[in-house]
């Protein structure tokens, strides 16, 4: 491993741990073999059935996909390397007010086409991390190599290969013609690397056709991301996402508290729950609202989009004890608060009180985070919400993020 000034510095906060890859993250391994031996007996319900069918299904349409690389956009980032990730900020667009449309302008909520193309990288790192992930789990619960050989090849390709894995940096995601080639809200885009990967590579490493330069490898990758992650002016700058206010900068935590803990540094990932309770007091009113996202205008998704990332940094306090379940700040507000407000409109009926440019308010995102916080706060009503949320309507082709929710609940979460 590269010993980057860095590198040393954080290995030795760890303290008395060597940087060793975690076994699973934000997973609980346990909980994974019991509901695959359940899954195999005549004990699984009708619900986990219909889960793990569903999680088969989008892992053979993954299993169809080519092996995905940043190399395979059209355009070129400004470095003259395809192997930088690239991407175009979804809400800016031409100034139609000047004939060449520089610099674009902002509407927020209204997401540009031209931002979710192959010419740029955005929408290729969101097919591969849920197309891996998917891949992961279905070798996970099915024993089936075939998956896990997919799965291996798919992250050889994006991390490990020279020709065409990503460089470990975001300097050029979410850029704005005319404004800048890179922004720090960029760093978003990668949180999928931390949020679908840590844990598909931890299942993938199981499999015989793993390699001991892949554990290598990819230990590698995600320690000169960390590196660039905590240095960089777009990153861990003070004018950075380490200093964004609203979901962006607790994104920017997750990332670094889940990586840190994948690399065994404890004490970075107990750095960064501390950090968390930070987020509580800048994000959360008494009543449990999240005033930064109030602002935008699909208030409801943004209030969701910024609790998954703190509840996902509460159940890594757990693993390092610390505390950021009970966590309340001066006015009162709390995570748990936070959650409770978003229980008392999961009746999609009940008019939501802020911003709702959706259509449709896809209450069913937030059934995980109630699943996760009422098995820690011993909430039984928030856990009860989850188990009798209806998934039926769902399918694999339109609602990927509510067949992901119902994968949680019946198959990765809770003990069936």
């Amino acid at each position: 491993m590269k010993a980057t000034p860095l590198a040393l510095l954080t290995a030795a906060m760890s303290l008395s741990q060597g940087v060793y890859a975690a076994d699973f993250v934000f997973l609980d391994e346990g909980v994974l073999k019991h509901n695959r031996q359940v899954l195999q007996s005549d004990k699984a319900s009708d619900n986990m059935r219909q889960a793990y069918q569903r999680l088969i299904e989008e892992a053979d349409i993954a299993m169809k996909q080519a092996p995905f690389s940043v190399t395979n956009k059209g355009m070129t980032p400004p470095s003259g390397s395809k192997n930088d990730y690239l991407s175009i900020s979804p809400y800016w667009w031409p100034d139609e007010t000047k004939a060449d449309g520089l610099p674009w302008i902002r509407h927020d909520g209204k997401t540009n086409p031209a931002s979710k193309t192959n010419e740029t990288d955005s929408k290729r790192i969101g097919k591969f991390t849920r197309s891996t992930r998917a891949i992961a789990l279905a070798y996970y619960f099915s024993q089936d190599e075939a998956y896990a050989k997919q799965g291996i090849e798919f992250i050889r390709t994006w991390f490990i290969n020279e020709k065409t894995k990503m460089n470990p940096n975001v300097k050029y995601g979410q850029g704005v013609p005319g404004r800048a080639d890179g922004r720090r809200s960029g760093i978003i885009d990668t949180r999928t690397l931390a949020d679908r990967l840590l844990d598909a590579i931890a299942i993938l490493s199981q499999s015989k056709l793993w390699t001991d330069n892949d554990e290598k490898q990819i230990k590698q990758w995600y320690s000169d991301y960390l590196d660039w992650m905590l240095e960089a002016d777009l990153a861990g700058g003070p004018k950075g996402e380490a200093a964004a206010p609203n979901n962006h900068g607790t994104w920017y935590d997750y990332q670094i508290a889940g990586i840190s803990y994948f690399l065994g540094n404890e004490h970075l990932t107990k750095v960064m729950v501390q950090k968390g309770k930070m987020r509580v007091d800048t994000q959360f009113a008494a009543d449990g609202s999240q005033p930064h996202e109030i602002a935008r205008t699909r208030a409801y998704h943004y209030h969701y989009f910024s609790l998954v990332p703190l509840v996902g940094i509460a159940e890594l306090g757990e693993k390092v004890n610390v505390d950021l379940w009970n966590y309340q700040n001066d006015q009162g507000g709390s995570l748990e608060k936070g959650i409770s407000l978003m229980a008392s409109y999961h009746d999609a009926q009940k008019p939501w009180p802020y911003s709702q440019k959706d259509k449709r308010r896809r209450v069913e995102r937030m059934t995980s985070v109630y699943l996760k916080a009422g098995e820690s706060l011993n909430k039984p009503e928030w856990i009860k919400l989850a188990q009798d949320t209806d998934f039926s309507q769902f399918t694999v082709n339109k609602n990927l993020a509510e067949i992901w929710e119902q994968r949680d609940i019946e198959l990765l979460l809770q003990k069936q």
